[in-house]
């Protein structure tokens, strides 16, 4: 049976369940998702892994760090950690090491979330919860010194843009007042048209955060928590959501990327 005909057997069959989690045949230790752990990722498998279904509908809405069933909009903050799909395996065959990656969107870098679960030969890989935690910490993370710099350079010049944008356009509406009531004498005191500005370099901090290291405050966002989070350089796409893929292989670390939809 594939993944999801097994799933939906043994949500009603008792002995299928406990076998799909005791057992050790590899065939179907590999439909589980529960293959041990295997030896470092080498390049060119990189094509031969294959992401958890569980990653098709479930996904981190950013502004609040939470886990959401996305396809049917039903919210799950915190519960499908304590699912027992949180425990199976986040890629066939399993891996040791991940990074969650966010993609570069809107000229966006966050720093990375390393997961490094080193198991014993009969254990697994990165679990499907150990992904979702990435996703989480991710965006939950405070922001480091760099990260503060650069949000306020982009959020500086963000404003002088639009206030930029605003007297150019008074200024057209001027001219335009004036030319209907003389047309043929020029707008007097009119200011030269400005240069516009140019986008600030940004130096964005890309180190790697490391999943297993404690959180510097408090995961979850509350009233009284003033920490600035990384997910503060969606400020202008507050109701994102974001899910993972698998992609490429980097120094034996399978890279899992976050996606917008």
């Amino acid at each position: 049976m594939d993944y999801k005909t097994m799933h939906a057997v043994s949500q009603t069959c008792s002995s299928l369940r406990s076998l799909t989690k005791t057992s050790r045949i590899s065939r179907l230790q590999g439909s589980a998702y529960r293959l041990p752990a295997m030896t470092p990722l080498r390049p060119g498998m990189a094509s031969k892994i294959v992401q958890h279904p569980a990653f098709e509908n479930i996904c981190c809405r950013i502004e609040t760090g939470s886990l959401i069933y996305h396809k049917s909009g039903n919210c799950c903050p915190n519960n499908v950690l304590t699912f027992p799909v949180a425990e199976e395996n986040a890629t066939n065959p399993p891996v040791s090491k991940i990074l969650v990656k966010f993609s570069s969107k809107y000229g966006v870098s966050l720093r990375p979330v390393l997961i490094d679960r080193p198991r014993l030969e009969d254990q697994g890989g990165v679990t499907v919860g150990d992904v979702y935690k990435a996703m989480q910490r991710l965006f939950a993370e405070p922001l480091s010194q760099k990260q503060i710099v650069a949000i306020k350079r982009i959020r500086d010049w963000e404003a002088r843009k639009h206030e930029a944008a605003k007297q150019s356009l008074a200024r057209i509406e001027q001219l335009g007042v004036g030319a209907a009531t003389t047309p043929s004498t020029p707008a007097s005191g009119s200011s030269p048209e400005r240069t516009p500005e140019k986008e600030p370099v940004i130096e964005h901090d890309d180190a790697i955060i490391y999943l297993g290291y404690p959180f510097d405050a408090d995961a979850l966002p509350h009233t009284h928590n003033t920490v600035r989070r990384q997910r503060e350089f969606l400020h202008d796409f507050p109701y994102v959501y974001a899910s993972v893929h698998v992609t490429n292989v980097i120094n034996d670390v399978q890279v899992f990327n976050l996606t917008y939809h």
